[in-house]
């Protein structure tokens, strides 16, 4: 049985943010129950708060054995077994205020289209190329070993590796190349339903040519949008244009090779617009959450 503690992928801000709520909870019931002053209340509401902060990240760990995972937050635990667990999924960001790069860290429980699905483990700051620091914690490598002794897929084996060889661990196992399409193929009308002109669309890629030094996650955005513009317009012309049916090919291709996977003839361009639709979808949700939040 091994343990890896996952206080360092804690946020202070949601640190504090539970420790004001518990302190103001705290304050209400003493100064109403008339026990304390509004002063003392507030000081103890205070040592409340810093308490917690301090004390939350060390409630969360993550537990393997022969069974499965536990994943225990604030103290609370969750029992996965390894036929539930798919992988570790990656999904890196940026903060708009601060223009800061992280990468949020969770249990993928399904497989693409799903992909995310799953409890979240932490998040942890990345350089502007979105590749590791060179100080993460050795728990990083620790948690990257677990998926790697259990021969589950981790989404950035790379950066995965990296982390490992600076804390003098082995590298994940080679895992074989997946042929795609995997699961059900939308239909052309389904993929490309809510998106935008293909003129429109050409102008906004024109702005992002150069992809060479992007980070990972924007260079996908890229190679994934060029094609499924590249496969609109052959289809525009029934596939009748085989130039344009060739482009196509060839941009799906290169979203291809950069997932790693392998497709044959127009399998490449289903899994284009799989692709493509799980994009839109994801970006649709991350939109509506931002604006709720406000």
């Amino acid at each position: 049985m091994r343990t890896v503690r996952l206080a360092f992928m804690r946020q202070w801000g949601g640190n504090i943010g539970i420790g004001i709520a518990l302190a103001v909870v705290a304050m209400l019931v003493l100064v109403g129950s008339g026990a304390t002053g509004p002063g003392a209340a507030t000081l103890i509401g205070v040592l409340i708060a810093v308490a917690v902060a301090v004390a939350v990240p060390h409630t969360c760990w993550l537990r393997e054995d022969e069974d499965g995972l536990t994943l225990v937050r604030l103290l609370v635990p969750r029992r996965y077994a390894w036929s539930e667990i798919r992988g570790l999924a990656m999904e890196f960001g940026e903060e708009v205020e601060t223009s800061g790069h992280y990468v949020t860290l969770r249990l993928r429980l399904a497989d693409p289209p799903g992909r995310f699905w799953g409890p979240q483990l932490g998040r942890i700051d990345v350089t502007g190329d979105d590749l590791p620091r060179g100080t993460e914690p050795r728990a990083l490598a620790e948690l990257f070993a677990v998926f790697g002794r259990r021969g589950l897929p981790v989404e950035r084996p790379e950066f995965a590796n990296e982390v490992l060889h600076v804390r003098g661990l082995p590298p994940l196992p080679s895992r074989p190349v997946r042929s795609v399409p995997a699961g059900p193929v939308p239909t052309a009308d389904q993929a490309y339903a809510d998106a935008p002109g293909v003129e429109e669309e050409e102008k906004d890629l024109a702005a992002r040519r150069s992809t060479a030094k992007s980070p990972p996650r924007k260079r996908r955005e890229y190679l994934l949008r060029t094609a499924a513009r590249a496969d609109r317009l052959a289809l525009a012309d029934g596939d009748q244009d085989m130039g344009q049916v060739v482009g196509a090919r060839i941009a799906a291709g290169n979203l291809t090779e950069h997932d790693g996977v392998t497709a044959d003839g127009d399998d490449a361009r289903a899994y284009v617009r799989q692709q493509y639709l799980d994009w839109r979808r994801t970006s649709a949700d991350r939109g509506s959450g931002r604006r709720g939040g406000r």
